[in-house]
């Protein structure tokens, strides 16, 4: 996880949330922006978004390959089972 998301959670955690309260609260973007991520977070960040990116179509790829093989269903079978 990358240090700006840990300090959005760090954040959420800290929050008190009151339902009845009427009063608003003005977000500062800028206190969650501290620096620029480092190459080596980028990197990282890169290759868990290819491996992750890899299995999804790796299973969408499996899937759709097994069901090419089952047949499809005849204009009688779909009326047979819509009736049913």
């Amino acid at each position: 996880m990358s240090q700006s998301t840990l300090k959005v959670n760090e954040l959420h955690e800290d929050a008190d949330f009151d339902e009845n309260s009427t009063e608003t609260e003005i977000f500062d973007e800028k206190a969650l922006v501290d620096d620029e991520p480092t190459e080596s977070e980028l990197a990282d960040d890169e290759l868990l978004a290819q491996g992750v990116t890899q299995r999804v179509l790796d299973a969408t790829q499996l899937y759709l390959g097994e069901i090419g093989y089952s047949p499809l269903l005849t204009a009688e079978e779909e009326v047979y089972f819509a009736r049913r």
